[in-house]
């Protein structure tokens, strides 16, 4: 029996630690949570990447926007004629 006992727990070893220099080069726990924080960081700054690079063109498409409704509010209330309007809002549109 504890023939078999420890067979089985050099086995194990053997299984677990094949290379006899320990769990991924004796880092252990502490690889495993740089590796995390690693490619956390690597995910962090490719999303930050897309989101600064998408972000530079919302400004102009805001003013445009606030410019046809400035547009729309002037038509509204008169101040412009449809000619006025339609070009106007062309204009801003190309």
């Amino acid at each position: 029996m504890r023939m078999i006992a420890a067979g089985l727990a050099a086995t194990g070893s053997v299984l677990a630690d094949g290379d006899g220099l320990g769990h991924m080069g004796g880092w252990g726990w502490g690889m495993a949570i740089f590796g995390w924080l690693f490619m956390t960081m690597v995910v962090g700054l490719v999303a930050w990447l897309i989101w600064s690079t998408t972000r530079r063109a919302e400004p102009e498409g805001r003013i445009v926007n606030r410019a046809v409704e400035l547009l729309d509010q002037r038509y509204a209330r008169g101040e412009l004629d449809r000619d006025q309007y339609l070009e106007q809002t062309a204009d801003l549109e190309r």
